[in-house]
């Protein structure tokens, strides 16, 4: 049942009590309790808006891959990455990058202005960028391991 809670919110992190009752079979008081058990476990960590980024003239999606030189800091690059504008994630991976960032520019220009500050500095040894043709996002929930998904 926490999971089709959880679910419910992550398609509508605004849904009312009442409705998450209703979905799932509970009274609005007993959703409310169970939402707020999984708050207090951390399961939950917070709401947020969706924004439509493209909205807000940074439609133009893409992927950064970076290496790092040797002895460069990881630290200091993720700070100077995160503080640029159009970067709105720093992941720091396996393979033959050390780091994925997604990025949110305005347009090709713009791209190439971000991908060139990222390479000025903090240590970046080779960079290869890819721009985002579609992008599906999937925020499901699947179930843990041994258990079946609940309909």
């Amino acid at each position: 049942m926490d999971l089709r809670i959880l679910g419910l919110l992550v398609e509508n992190g605004r849904a009312s009590y009442a409705s998450l009752g209703a979905a799932v079979g509970l009274s609005a008081n007993g959703a409310a309790d169970r939402v707020r058990r999984l708050e207090r476990a951390g399961v939950i960590r917070g709401y947020r808006a969706q924004v439509d980024l493209e909205s807000l003239g940074r439609g133009f999606d893409a992927i950064l891959d970076v290496r790092l030189l040797p002895a460069a800091e990881p630290e200091e690059f993720e700070r100077r990455a995160a503080r640029l504008p159009g970067v709105r994630e720093v992941v720091f991976v396996t393979g033959r990058f050390d780091y994925v960032l997604r990025l949110a520019c305005r347009d090709a220009e713009d791209l190439d202005r971000t991908v060139r500050a990222i390479r000025t500095g903090a240590g970046v040894a080779q960079t290869e960028t890819r721009v985002v043709m579609r992008a599906l996002r999937t925020d499901r929930l699947d179930p843990p391991p041994g258990r079946q998904a609940v309909g």
